[in-house]
């Protein structure tokens, strides 16, 4: 009998059947034990030897990948290495050793613990699944210091399913792509570079389906539906023809989807609508260019500041100007630092906050740290010379917020000027729309502003005051209550009225399913992960405006979110086919 199982986060879409294989990894055991004074710099040189080792490990790994013409990862690789030299790190694991008299093992260890419950402190999602990245060199680093061989997924040579606890960037890497059909997890998330890796190499995933290894065994024959998130293990020969059958449905309708690429956004009755992609890390790049995006509206800048210390402006500047003279002519929408203000990788610490949501982040952060936010905002205005940049400043809250963060702009603007140094003195300066009294006060920041852009992920939360990770609460969570949608006619209108351009960069603008319905409130510019932009582009190219308006009409006439939630299944549900927009 088949067993269903449905609660795993989509990390990479797509449909495979197979034989499970269950991949354990290795089994790390960290010893503790007192060194010797006589021994101490034979045991830095065991650190040094396993350091240089591990490095060399990695730079085959970003070799090999580049090989396989998978340049935008090799990158991921990068910060890897970056990692590994850095002196902060190795000056504190040789200290250590050397006071403490314990072995490297346990230091290493010891060091990569106190920086994992760091970043799991952090409610940023991205920043959050950094934690692989800092286990996937502690796993080496350690693997490497005891002399043991290591499980190589390379060397699979048979079609199948990969099972683990979690994969680590390196591992997943590793995978022989000619044999692994789609990999399933413990742990993850879809903003992991696993996660990311697998959405490049287009290989299907699932991740984070909690204890999914102790169902599956070795040889169980099962489906990964990358589609609705669901994992069939040993079904019945019905429901591997009904899959196959869905399978080759969805091949003929992606490929039906590939010819959008260069087909212009524009609705049946010629109203042009303008996608974005949303740019995590500049490995993504190619994924957005490729998929006919018209330039970045959404460019997430928080992976920088993921080492132990804060990036100069030099290294800032260096990633912002590949991003822009990736895109160039079309724009790139540079969002200032947007961490929470409970803790920040790097050399500065900050009290924890009781409410991280509601404290020192974004915006409230940046003004609070002049020389930081300054030198993003040169390194951002360097690179202006090089593409069409503009600049956006997170949860913006009043207008005393926005006057100060755009005299500071134009304070750099000066030193840089008087430096000689080139950069667009024309950059546009805007703001996320993610708290409520933004939208209230939308009149009065659009005298401020030059664009709006609504963040909804935030917005929804502190329009219905629910936390959207919080899984007791998630059905309160809900883009179309009402109030939200009110919310967003509020805004849509008031830019509209003051000529202020306004796009969506939430969860929202890649749904495809409320595409009608935000084309009806009047946003016609839209932008999301670039795996979405096919599918809004469909909804875009098969409906009339008027249609839209018709529609959003209706919806925002109705009381009850059941009543809300019947019109999108008597007219998009309908329009289009449940397999699109699932």
């Amino acid at each position: 009998m088949s067993k269903r199982i449905k609660k795993g986060i989509i990390a990479s879409p797509g449909i495979r059947m197979g034989k499970a294989i269950v991949f354990r990894g290795d089994e790390i055991k960290i010893p503790k034990y007192h060194i010797n004074e006589a021994n101490l710099e034979k045991e830095i040189e065991r650190f040094n030897d396993a350091l240089n080792k591990t490095k060399q490990e990695i730079i085959e790994i970003q070799n090999k990948i580049a090989e396989e013409k998978f340049n935008d990862l090799a990158d991921i690789f990068s910060t890897h290495i970056m990692a590994l030299e850095d002196p902060h790190f190795i000056e504190r694991a040789r200290r250590k050793i050397r006071q403490e008299q314990r072995n490297a093992e346990w230091v290493i260890n010891d060091i990569s613990i106190e920086l994992i419950n760091s970043l799991s402190q952090i409610d940023d999602e991205y920043l959050r699944e950094r934690i692989v990245d800092v286990s996937d060199i502690n796993k080496r680093l350690i693997s490497n210091l005891q002399q043991k061989n290591k499980v190589n997924l390379s060397d699979i040579n048979e079609y199948s399913i990969l099972f683990a606890s979690d994969l680590t960037p390196s591992e997943t890497a590793l995978l022989n792509r000619q044999y692994i059909l789609a990999f399933v997890t413990d742990h993850g998330g879809k903003t992991s570079h696993t996660a990311i890796m697998a959405r490049s190499m287009d290989i299907p995933a699932i991740v984070g389906m909690d204890d999914i290894t102790s169902y599956v065994k070795n040889d169980d024959y099962v489906i990964v539906d990358a589609i609705h998130g669901e994992i069939i293990i040993n079904p019945s020969q019905e429901e591997i023809g009904e899959y196959k059958k869905y399978q080759l449905e969805l091949e003929k309708i992606e490929e039906e989807l590939s010819k959008l690429t260069t087909l212009p956004s524009v609705t049946t009755d010629s109203i042009e609508v303008f996608l974005y992609g949303n740019l995590e890390i500049p490995d993504e790049m190619e994924n957005i260019k490729n998929h006919g995006a018209h330039g970045v509206g959404l460019f997430r800048t928080e992976f920088l500041f993921l080492g132990k210390n804060l990036p100069d402006e030099e290294s800032q500047f260096q990633e912002y100007k590949k991003v822009v003279e990736f895109f160039n002519p079309y724009p790139v929408t540079i969002r200032t630092l947007d961490f929470g203000g409970d803790k920040i990788p790097g050399s500065m610490k900050f009290q924890r906050e009781m409410n991280p949501f509601l404290g020192c982040r974004s915006i409230r952060f940046s003004l609070r740290n002049i020389e930081i936010f300054k030198t993003q905002l040169r390194a951002i205005l360097r690179a202006s010379a090089f593409g069409k940049i503009k600049i956006m400043f997170p949860m913006i809250s009043n207008l005393s917020e926005l006057i100060e963060a755009k005299k500071i702009t134009h304070d750099v603007m000066d030193e840089l000027r008087i430096s000689g140094i080139p950069f667009d003195p024309d950059v546009k300066l805007g703001i996320m729309i993610e708290v409520p009294s933004a939208v209230i006060a939308a009149d009065i920041l659009a005298e401020e502003a030059d664009f709006f852009s609504v963040g909804t992920n935030d917005l929804v939360q502190y329009i219905l005051a629910v936390d959207r990770s919080n899984e007791k609460i998630a059905d309160i969570y809900n883009p179309l209550d009402i109030s939200v949608l009110r919310f967003l006619k509020m805004m849509a209108d008031t830019s509209h009225k003051y000529s202020i351009p306004i796009s969506i960069c939430g969860e929202m603008a890649g749904e495809a399913k409320y595409t009608m319905l935000l084309l009806g409130l009047g946003f016609l510019e839209l932008s999301m992960s670039s795996k979405n932009l096919y599918l809004v582009k469909n909804v875009i190219r098969s409906v009339s405006m008027e249609e839209c308006q018709n529609f959003t009409h209706h919806v925002l006439s109705l009381k009850k979110q059941e009543e809300i939630e019947q019109i999108f299944n008597d007219v998009v549900f309908k329009k289009f086919p449940d397999l699109i927009l699932k």
